[in-house]
């Protein structure tokens, strides 16, 4: 009979999640402290990590207000200056006429301002402005028909508050709805974890007690349906796992970067995978090496083999294969088996859950996954990576 603690992963088989079904072997995640422990809150009730970025948003804001207060304060002394030369220096009229209204549209496509205090700096530029420009034709330096330039600048001037307005309406909704996004994204994978570490423990307390009636049967009666359960009960367990293990690779800044030698990940997975099955393996793995988390690479590697091995059958090969591109590395899993064509529930709707964690495994490493038909029958699916920086 086999026992366990409640709570305590159950021993695989080589591999990771399969790319279509539950059924595929699969080394459970450890369970994760973070759902067990409680909360630690900052003063005013907010956690940690949402206390320290509220205050980096109040700083952001503070010093945001600073220079706004500093920027509108340097206009104001430029206008004015503007304005003291074309009092002074009749010559400069239209210089200095042009430089009050075009600075102040610079500083406001920098800062928006509220509409009181739009409102009231429009008036008191277009009133100075138009007074002077006045006046300068009440004596004969410009004529008349000069003025008609006021009211045109003024509204150029609102013509360029209304699209500004617009695009600081635009920039609100969709940093709004990436809000949206990331708070359901966090949701998501709080359930997702939340559902997968709750399952574990009466998955194996059940299965410890169906093990202890199968093994208390005084004959085979009834053996072969606690089989079933059991069997069940793994499938169940398994998938617990798959789902810790997607949301975590859902999680590109718990990556745990560092180089990672393709070449010998490839190998040391065909030692894994070459005993257990009676398939023939080719390898052409050089040294190539990329930057990124190699368990994760691992776990990817895994459940892209794994779906070779469902999809083939005894005799048929399965070559693994890395090589070194113009902008990073390609990694190949590729087989002689049925393809996808022919294989029900295949993935490649991205409804699997081994595809799931391979994309989100190589989302978080800016790479991307390519599946195509092998040009001697059977799927080619290739990892794309990103080349491994200068460092």
């Amino acid at each position: 009979m086999t026992t366990g603690t409640p709570g305590a992963p159950t021993t695989p088989a080589p591999g990771n999640p399969a790319l279509d079904t539950p059924d595929a072997p699969t080394a459970p995640a450890p369970d994760s402290p973070a759902l067990d422990a409680p909360a630690v809150r900052a003063p005013g009730g907010l956690a940690p990590e949402a206390h320290d970025a509220a205050s980096g948003r109040s700083g952001a804001f503070g010093r945001a207000g600073r220079r706004g207060r500093l920027l509108f304060g340097g206009w104001v002394v430029f206008a004015a200056c503007s304005h003291l030369a074309l009092l002074v220096v009749p010559d400069l009229e239209t210089v200095a006429f042009h430089l009050v209204w075009i600075s102040m549209s610079v500083v406001y496509g920098f800062q928006a301002w509220s509409p009181r205090r739009t409102a009231v700096v429009l008036a008191a530029v277009t009133l100075v402005t138009g007074s002077t420009m006045a006046d300068y034709a009440r004596h004969g330096h410009l004529g008349w028909d000069e003025l008609a330039e006021v009211p045109l600048m003024a509204l150029v001037f609102l013509a360029m508050v209304w699209h500004v307005r617009r695009r600081a309406a635009a920039l609100a909704e969709l940093r709004a709805l990436a809000e949206r996004e990331r708070r359901a994204q966090q949701d998501k994978e709080l359930f997702v974890r939340t559902c997968s570490h709750e399952m574990r423990t009466p998955i194996t307390v059940a299965r410890c007690y169906a093990e202890l009636v199968r093994d208390e049967l005084p004959g085979d009666h009834g053996r072969e349906d606690l089989d079933v359960v059991l069997d069940e009960l793994d499938r169940l367990g398994r998938l617990a796992g798959r789902l810790l293990l997607l949301a975590d690779a859902c999680r590109p800044t718990a990556l745990d970067r560092g180089p990672v030698e393709l070449g010998a990940l490839v190998h040391r997975t065909v030692q894994r995978w070459r005993p257990a099955t009676d398939r023939r393996w080719r390898l052409d793995a050089p040294a190539v090496r990329v930057d990124g988390d190699e368990s994760r690479l691992e776990a990817a590697l895994d459940a892209l083999v794994e779906n070779a091995v469902k999809f083939t059958s005894a005799g048929d090969t399965i070559t693994l294969r890395c090589r070194t591109t113009r902008h990073g590395a390609e990694l190949d899993v590729e087989d002689t088996g049925i393809g996808f064509a022919r294989s029900p529930g295949s993935g490649l709707s991205g409804t699997g859950l081994g595809l799931a964690i391979v994309r989100a495994v190589l989302d978080g490493h800016g790479g991307s996954l390519t599946v195509s038909p092998a040009p001697h029958g059977g799927s080619l699916l290739r990892m794309h990576l990103p080349a491994a920086s200068a460092d």
